[in-house]
């Protein structure tokens, strides 16, 4: 039976309509085929690469790389891709291992500001000067691939330990912590018990001082960053009972050592990743340096152990630790956030302590 103009109108039509689905079918299969043959062959360049970082000649690359993964929360699975549980190990142990060289307290003698006949603030000798003459200089670092921040307090005794409203329950991020004590500033300081990985930063890990008050015993395995009654920052290994007999009224519990007795530690003792970084020093003069470095950001990649003690060393610092990293790292002054910390909200995480200053 012939069919109609009408039907062949409208078969024509139909017959049209699914040769442009198949056309459009088509380069949607492309578009997806190239995107998934993209991420297959960048999956495996990268695969590729990890396998060259962790098992090629360079064991300097290796350990910079592993560590910059153990140091991030949610990658600290894989370097156990490539190396074994040992090998992992062993990478992790070198930063815990203790500094053979005895801390020299007699190295520091606290000292005034330097001030001209009429008053006014002058540079000092390490050539820092304190234009306005509120005893605290802020200055931006710039590193090979970092960029970072360093607050120098000249008067140690305004530098302390401040906490949380409770030990052990929920942190408290870093600004809420400075208006707690009424302070202009500050770091943040030791490390937390994460269990569960929930980052609500409320309880220490190791040995904590607040003005005179000891939190957690402390064994002396990791190492300790804390000031005595007279303003002086010792670094060392400290049990509670050890802090106690040296007059220590503030302090948190920390790693690495970075510098002690006016030299950088052994370089092997500070094998690390490429992160955020916090750390606090003093110079001989009595004056207390807290540095921050951004990280895992495109302005600033991050820095090393090496690169924080070696700041910290140019400006004047005769002995320092470093304290906790990452999306931990912050610092705050004046009303305001002077880093740009790598946490998901872009503000400070919730922390168990911090090193402030009035």
């Amino acid at each position: 039976m012939d069919k109609s103009p009408e039907t062949l109108e409208k078969e024509r039509k139909r017959h049209k309509s699914r040769r442009k689905l198949r056309a459009i079918n088509r380069v949607i299969d492309r578009i997806f085929g190239f995107i998934l043959a993209t991420v297959i062959v960048a999956g495996l360049a990268a695969l590729g690469l990890w396998f060259v970082l962790m098992k090629g000649p360079s064991t300097t690359l290796r350990d910079t790389w592993a560590m910059t993964m153990l140091e991030t929360r949610r990658f600290t699975w894989t370097p156990n891709i490539f190396l074994t549980v040992d090998e992992v190990s062993e990478i992790r142990s070198r930063t815990r291992r203790h500094v053979s060289e005895e801390f020299d307290a007699s190295l520091v003698t606290i000292s005034t500001p330097s001030v001209d006949e009429d008053g006014a603030p002058k540079p000092d000798a390490y050539g820092l000067l304190d234009e306005d003459g509120d005893g605290i200089v802020l200055q931006n670092i710039k590193g090979n691939g970092f960029v970072g921040y360093l607050i120098t307090i000249l008067d140690p005794h305004r530098v302390f330990v401040g906490m949380p409203d409770s030990y052990g329950g929920a942190g408290m991020i870093l600004d809420d912590m400075v208006a707690k004590y009424d302070a202009l500033g500050g770091i943040n300081a030791g490390g937390f018990v994460d269990e569960g990985g929930g980052g609500s930063g409320g309880l220490p890990d190791g040995l904590t001082i607040i003005d005179g008050h000891y939190w957690n015993e402390g064994y002396g395995g990791d190492s300790f960053v804390g000031f005595d009654d007279k303003g002086i920052l010792h670094v060392g290994y400290y049990s509670a009972s050890d802090a106690a007999a040296l007059n220590i009224v503030n302090g948190v519990s920390f790693y690495p050592i970075l510098i002690i007795n006016g030299k950088i530690v052994d370089e092997e003792l500070l094998v690390s990743g490429v992160n955020p970084r916090t750390a606090i020093g003093q110079r001989a003069d009595g004056a207390v340096l807290m540095l921050c470095i951004d990280g895992r950001q495109v302005h600033s990649i991050g820095g090393t152990y090496l690169d924080a003690a070696q700041v910290l060393l140019d400006h004047g610092a005769i002995n320092a630790c470093n304290l906790d990293g990452g999306s931990s790292s912050v610092m705050y002054l004046n009303g305001g956030y002077v880093n740009s910390p790598s946490s998901a909200s872009g503000m400070s995480r919730y922390l168990p302590n911090a090193f402030l200053f009035k």
